[in-house]
């Protein structure tokens, strides 16, 4: 082994982990090596899980583990959290590296996340269809009473969310969270619409008053070939006597008041008084 290193042949990655000098160090790799580092029971968790199981919004510049008490394994290069051993429903496999399952991994991360990126990162787990809104809601009622950073406010969104289809960005959350607070009806989500010039799907609706409401963000009008593309389907939309919405992510954050008018002046009083009286 001293030779290899002195040869140039391997590098060191952390106590007793090598890997061969010129290999990427991928975050997988580095996971894995500070699993191996930590021993056994260690398990890749929070940040890192987070970016290897591709989990909208969640960052992790660090290795993260979970190991648990009493062993205290140090290092500045991993970030190390110790606890109970965990349940084995929580943990998994990623090729052989011991993981926390997808949605352990949002309940770990809930703390560090603002609202919309946790109601968008919560989204994405179901949308990749890295777990199911049983396996969340167990999870949380299990876990409702450890202390766990983060848990209050990621079942609040959960049972805000009130099923339907994954929202798919943190616009989409946004604006989704400013629809529940408005009191309004709320819409369907992703709802696809056929027309006579195609079939296209509105990010939501309310299908029986053919008003749509779209998250309109650049990245979506980048090229002239999608500016006209969206041209065109809007113009189907107003042929067909829909009403979209637009909304960019300043008005939202800026004006929510202004899309809350836009929608009450759009949908018809009845409609609103029937929804919100329960009636």
């Amino acid at each position: 082994m001293t030779r290899r290193v002195a040869n140039g042949v391997w590098a060191r990655v952390l106590p007793k982990v090598y890997r061969l000098v010129g290999a990427p160090s991928p975050t997988e790799q580095r996971s894995m090596a500070a699993a191996l580092w930590a021993g056994d029971g260690a398990v890749v968790s929070h940040g890192a899980a987070g970016v290897i199981w591709g989990i909208d919004d969640v960052r992790g510049p660090k290795p993260e583990l979970w190991v648990p008490v009493p062993r205290n394994p140090r290092t500045w290069d991993v970030v190390v959290h110790r606890g109970p051993r965990l349940d084995s429903v929580d943990c998994t496999t990623f090729g052989v590296m011991p993981i926390t399952t997808p949605v352990r991994t949002l309940i770990d991360v809930a703390g560090r996340l603002e609202h919309d990126r946790l109601l968008a990162a919560m989204e994405s787990v179901f949308r990749r269809k890295l777990g199911t809104a049983e396996q969340l809601a167990a999870r949380l009622g299990a876990l409702r009473d450890s202390g766990r950073p983060g848990v209050g406010r990621l079942s609040a969104l959960f049972e805000e969310r009130a099923g339907g289809r994954p929202l798919e960005s943190v616009l989409e959350a946004k604006v989704w969270r400013l629809l529940c607070r408005t009191g309004l009806p709320l819409p369907e989500r992703q709802r696809w619409v056929s027309l006579p010039g195609g079939r296209y799907r509105l990010d939501f609706a309310w299908p029986e008053h053919k008003v749509g409401l779209e998250c309109d963000g650049w990245e979506h009008h980048g090229r002239r070939a999608s500016f006209d593309a969206d041209r065109a389907r809007l113009a189907e939309f107003a042929a067909a006597r829909w009403r979209i919405l637009p909304v960019t992510w300043a008005i939202c954050t800026r004006e929510p008041e202004r899309v809350e008018r836009w929608l009450r002046d759009s949908l018809p009083v009845d409609f609103r008084w029937a929804k919100a009286t329960g009636q």
